[in-house]
């Protein structure tokens, strides 16, 4: 199950094992003979993360479309150290900066967006969240090899570094997805009723979505969704509160569109 990432896939799996019994004159499969098809045909495990024990600074989960019909909880983390004011740095790891795709004459070269997102993120962190990038030697990682969409982990992105930099934790059972614009508005993107699910098995209890994606539908889902229309909405739910926070802290009594009450 775990290399499959729908049921047809599952079953072809089995059948082609299947065949390799019926021609050694074998009447069982066994895990071997799936094993040895799963290594054969170079699928990959199906990402299966789940949230840290506790929240961490730098540290937000983020979410990923892994398949048509499957998502993954998606790690995004950052450190911030402290330089001379303006000389800071920043290094993006973990996210491949450009991709062929096709074949023969036909490939064709994709730039990653992941780092115009970024330059996003560190346009609205300066103008809206009240501390400036530029001051410190900023490191992004997105560890575990997932796909990323860049545009759609913006307000994850932009969440992880302004955690780095105010010194100030994540809550780990919040989950996230959303392109940030530079006015700091959040917006639509795709795939968010499998990230929802993603979420809910991975066992997040949290997840905030643009308002813009908001459906009825999701009402019925056993997680608390909150839609949010600003970059300082989504700071001011997912910071977790204690103290104050270095700079302008995030506008508060905020109305949150969500489909279970907020304690």
């Amino acid at each position: 199950g775990r290399f499959s990432a729908n049921g047809r896939e599952a079953v072809n799996m089995v059948q082609t094992a299947g065949g390799v019994c019926i021609t050694e004159g074998r009447k069982k499969i066994t895990a071997v003979d799936i094993e040895w098809v799963i290594n054969c045909s170079h699928y990959s495990p199906r990402i299966d993360n789940h949230p840290k024990d506790r929240p961490q600074v730098g540290y937000a989960n983020g979410l990923a479309v892994y398949s048509p019909s499957s998502g993954a909880l998606m790690e995004i983390e950052a450190s911030a150290i402290p330089v001379e004011k303006g000389k800071g740095s920043i290094i993006v790891t973990g996210i491949v900066d450009e991709e062929e795709t096709g074949a023969g004459a036909r490939k064709l070269k994709r730039r990653s967006t992941a780092k115009s997102s970024v330059d996003n993120v560190i346009t609205v962190i300066r103008k809206y969240l009240g501390v400036d990038p530029r001051d410190y030697d900023i490191h992004l990682n997105f560890p575990g090899g997932i796909p990323i969409d860049g545009p759609s982990a913006g307000i994850t992105i932009a969440t992880a570094i302004y955690s780095a930099i105010v010194e100030k934790p994540i809550d780990n059972m919040i989950a996230m997805t959303g392109e940030v614009s530079i006015r700091g508005e959040v917006k639509p993107v795709g795939g968010v009723p499998v990230k929802i699910e993603a979420a809910y098995q991975a066992g997040v209890k949290c997840v905030i979505i643009p308002r813009e994606n908001w459906q009825d539908s999701f009402r019925d889902y056993n997680i608390e969704i909150i839609t949010v229309e600003r970059i300082e909405h989504v700071i001011d739910r997912a910071i977790v509160k204690g103290g104050e926070l270095n700079g302008p802290a995030p506008p508060r009594g905020i109305e949150y569109l969500s489909a279970s009450p907020l304690k």
